[in-house]
């Protein structure tokens, strides 16, 4: 199923602008189109500045819609107005989706990893092998790996916790000394990982969203 990941960093004094802009468009557009079967967005937690939004079509058909074409816009145009950074929709490929409850928890993860693109192959070989020992660690209610096809190079880890993930215990574990060792060598930036809010969840089964929280 065609995927894409978004992500907008907020200009200073705009971090409010910014996450009601973007769940504004959530809330007019991603319910409108029959194609979408899942829409995330998420906040950073700590300075609450950052924003990475996920979303996924049933096929092909849905990228040409005229719903599609407008949120685009509306997206690009936010951005314009209010983030200092961001990226355009860039289309990813599923490496693994990985379950260990039925349900959506109120916290989230994610990790941002930049490879040597000529290396990509490789790394998302090793990257899959290190999968399982991190779930295990971090205990995710859901976790999402993949590759940004349109950036090679970029990987992520989005994942869903009942609980606040313990980043600090992780990272400081010898078990990220090893996931280090297995993959330092092919990257070219220090793996980033952030705590997450969710701000917006929307299955096309059940319509839902995520507890939106305070501004």
């Amino acid at each position: 199923m065609p995927s894409f990941l978004r992500r907008w960093v907020a200009l200073e004094g705009h971090e409010a602008a910014l996450r009601q802009e973007l769940l504004l468009v959530h809330e007019t557009y991603t319910r409108k189109s029959p194609h979408v079967v899942e829409s995330l967005m998420y906040r950073e937690h700590f300075l609450g500045a950052e924003f990475i939004g996920l979303i996924v079509y049933g096929d092909d058909a849905g990228l040409e819609t005229v719903e599609r074409q407008r949120a685009l816009a509306r997206l690009d145009a936010v951005a314009a107005a209010h983030a200092k950074f961001s990226t355009p929709a860039l289309r990813i490929e599923m490496l693994g989706e990985f379950t260990t409850v039925p349900h959506a928890g109120p916290y989230g993860i994610a990790g941002l990893l930049t490879c040597q693109p000529a290396f990509s192959t490789e790394f998302a070989g090793r990257l899959r092998g290190l999968i399982d020992e991190l779930v295990e660690r971090l205990r995710p209610t859901r976790m999402l790996v993949g590759e940004a096809v349109d950036k090679p190079g970029l990987f992520f880890v989005l994942g869903d916790s009942s609980y606040p993930v313990d980043l600090d215990r992780y990272l400081q574990s010898s078990l990220h000394r090893q996931h280090v060792n297995a993959v330092g060598s092919l990257l070219t930036a220090p793996t980033r990982w952030f705590s997450l809010d969710p701000v917006w969840r929307y299955t096309r089964a059940g319509g839902s969203r995520a507890p939106r929280g305070g501004a």
